[in-house]
């Protein structure tokens, strides 16, 4: 078999880092996570354990700081079929910012067997059909609810979502709440009239419609397997790894517009440059544009001359001085677009300042730096 080009490896080789996880050990009876170091930043991490073969789901909650109760992001691990293993992994994409801390929750599942499940089924359907008896008003020709079918139906997904926040379905089950079919259903009872024997026997078969359509949506809602936590853990204020801050070293040519239109009457001239620029946003977390661009300043390494043959220089280090948006086109190759600061002697030896527009392109060297907090 051929093997691939060097080439080709090295196209490939950002995508195999990028897929990449930093491995992090947290294990079921731990009240740490690895070895208490810092967790690590501005990458995806892999959480591994032990965990006890009851265990059939693990769901890792990110939270910030001191006790705040909103969850930044979610991860879920669900024991395979067949799996008996006690171990589990759980990929989590999140980064964690830079000499950070966060909340980490961790919530331990076991099944729940089928006679506890259809418990569980009963039990919520009884305290709807108990919630919706409070509800409802039955005069002697009409029924009446206490307020609108859809009022209502939120009023009963409340209670289920209460009910059953220590409760977990599997990920590809359906939503934890009652569809609009229980809303028509009770709409339609508060439309009939019992004016006559007929009518209430319709109404006592629209009642038991109700109910058998609630057994139903909990049937629904709450298929098997069904998980129970048996078992949390909340360990505050983790910290984070510190990072290095960016910093870059670019060299490149470029050249520097002074006057007139394309063609023999532009004006310009062209030099080396070197100076350091810095990114508008981090690669972890910010987009694409924002990471690919930097903010740039150094000088020219020689001065310029016009048209007129006037010897451009520039302030404080007697070379033209340069700022620059610098957008990276390649793995080293830069694009420059900037100002530049020149200086000119006019009559009378007096020093004048202007700035004038330049383009250039530049390679780049990325370098660490270590700032102290």
């Amino acid at each position: 078999m051929q093997k691939p080009s060097l080439l080709f490896l090295l196209v490939l080789c950002p995508f195999f880092l990028l897929a990449q996880y930093k491995t992090v050990s947290l294990d079921f009876e731990s009240t740490y996570i690895g070895d208490n170091n810092p967790l690590p930043a501005e990458t995806n991490i892999l959480f591994t354990g032990s965990i006890p073969s009851y265990i059939d789901r693990v769901e890792l909650n990110i939270k910030p700081p001191r006790g705040k109760s909103t969850v930044l992001h979610s991860a879920v691990w669900q024991r395979p079929l067949d799996n008996k293993e006690k171990t589990y992994s759980l990929p989590v994409n999140y980064k964690f910012r830079s000499s950070a801390s966060y909340d980490i929750e961790v919530l331990y599942f076991q099944t729940l067997s089928n006679a506890q499940r259809t418990a569980l089924v009963q039990t919520l359907n009884k305290r709807l059909q108990l919630f919706l008896e409070t509800q409802l008003t039955q005069e002697s020709k009409t029924i009446e609810w206490e307020n609108k079918p859809k009022r209502l139906l939120q009023e009963m997904n409340d209670l289920l979502q209460a009910d059953l926040q220590n409760y977990r379905t599997g990920i590809a089950a359906p939503a934890q709440e009652l569809s609009n079919l229980v809303a028509l259903q009770m709409e339609k009872m508060a439309d009939m009239r019992m004016r006559d024997s007929v009518g209430q026997v319709r109404m006592a078969e629209e009642r038991v419609l109700l109910r058998q359509l609630l057994q139903d949506e909990l049937d629904r809602m709450l298929p098997a397997p069904l998980y129970k936590i048996a078992d949390a853990r909340l360990l505050e204020d983790c910290p984070t790894e510190s990072k290095k801050g960016a910093l870059a070293v670019n060299a490149g040519y470029g050249g520097v517009y002074f006057s007139g239109d394309l063609g023999e009457d532009l004006d310009y001239d062209t030099a080396p440059y070197v100076g350091l620029s810095f990114p508008l946003g981090n690669s972890a977390f910010a987009p694409r544009f924002f990471s690919n661009t930097y903010i740039g300043f150094g000088l020219f390494l020689q001065d310029f001359e016009n048209a007129d043959e006037q010897k451009l220089t520039g302030p404080i280090t007697g070379l033209p001085i340069y700022a620059s948006l610098d957008y990276k086109l390649f793995q080293f190759v830069y694009l420059n677009l900037g100002a530049t600061l020149l200086e000119e002697t006019t009559a009378g030896d007096r020093q004048e300042l202007f700035v004038r527009p330049f383009i250039g392109l530049s390679a780049k060297v990325n370098l660490s730096v270590q700032f102290e907090r």
